[in-house]
């Protein structure tokens, strides 16, 4: 039983003592003398108290006892395979402790691997390739020179008219302006090798994902509760291969009256009481973290269910214990 019961419980019993107490102090007086009873200090005190008392008593923390709720997993999940391919190695069988991302099984990934080496080579080349600036320089080193080329033949002939032939200085100029394009050029294909390094960046850390795939890893803690398929079998994407199951904490599930919910009954604490075959109390504290809001028609009553701690495992999906939740 957490704090909050235990705090609970205390005020309960220690305001109906004093009640009791009170109550009998006054009861005794009001039998005594007529003169003692008209007036007599204990009298007034024992009917003040009382009348303090008594609404505290009922206002103190309300109980609410359901007889019986079911006990169920809340953390359980089925495993499926992510690729097809035959199983090349299980690793676990049913009762294996598991912890999350521990590795179940593993689909045979040979053309994976081969698959993640070529585009590994790939991108190794394209990497190259898009460091490589040798052909801008050379088409700028080009540039330069027919351009210097074209100038002085313009010079010449500007100096000593008729030195240079039109179709010469026409066909530097145009070697010029070629060689200017091929500077683009060569800019435009470093571009492109840098985009498909990109794109062979991206193959890699597919190929890479294959292969991750193919690896079946436990997505939570848990106790292997199922292993379906043994290895060499094929599986396909989606096709369940284990189930997984964890009891460290659980779902108790009950009903209780609809008069009986108010706005404080979901995030109450809770106390579940289950009795073993020799008729021992074992408790489990918990909180209430669902109040259906469907009334059944029949019997006038609600769903509800309490989140509970089972540390130790004690508790067993399937259990059938009592529940009492406490309302401030």
């Amino acid at each position: 039983m957490d704090r909050h019961s235990n705090v609970a419980t205390f005020t309960r019993r220690w305001i109906a003592a004093g009640f009791h107490a009170l109550a009998s102090v006054a009861t005794w007086a009001w039998r005594g003398p007529a003169r003692a009873r008209a007036g007599s200090p204990i009298v007034h005190l024992a009917f003040c108290c009382l009348f303090i008392t008594l609404p505290a008593a009922i206002a103190s923390g309300k109980t609410i006892d359901v007889d019986s709720v079911l006990i169920r997993l809340i953390d359980e999940v089925d495993v499926p395979a992510r690729a097809a391919g035959a199983l090349a190695a299980v690793h676990v069988s049913e009762g294996t402790v598991v912890e999350k991302g521990q590795l179940l099984a593993q689909i045979d990934d040979t053309e994976a691997q081969l698959d993640h080496k070529r585009a590994a080579y790939e991108l190794d080349i394209a990497t190259r390739d898009a460091e490589n600036d040798v052909a801008i320089r050379s088409a700028m080193k080009a540039r330069d020179y027919s351009q210097k080329q074209f100038e002085r033949l313009f010079r010449a002939n500007v100096d000593r008219p008729r030195s240079v032939s039109e179709s010469e200085l026409e066909k530097a100029r145009l070697d010029a302006e070629q060689d200017a394009f091929e500077v683009e050029k060569a800019h435009s294909e470093l571009e492109n090798a840098r985009t498909r390094k990109s794109l062979t960046a991206n193959a890699l850390a597919m190929a890479e994902r294959n292969i991750e795939v193919r690896r079946i890893v436990a997505p939570q803690s848990g106790e292997i509760a199922e292993v379906l398929h043994a290895a060499g079998e094929w599986v396909t994407p989606g096709e369940k291969i284990f189930r997984i199951v964890s009891i460290k904490r659980l779902r108790a599930e009950g009903f209780v009256q609809a008069d009986q919910v108010t706005r404080d009954l979901k995030g109450a604490p809770v106390t579940v009481v289950l009795r073993d075959e020799r008729g021992q109390r074992q408790s489990f504290s918990g909180t209430v973290v669902f109040v259906s809001r469907e009334i059944d028609p029949v019997n006038g009553q609600v769903r509800i269910w309490a989140e509970v701690d089972n540390p130790d495992g004690r508790l067993q999906p399937g259990h059938r214990a009592g529940m009492s939740i406490t309302l401030d």
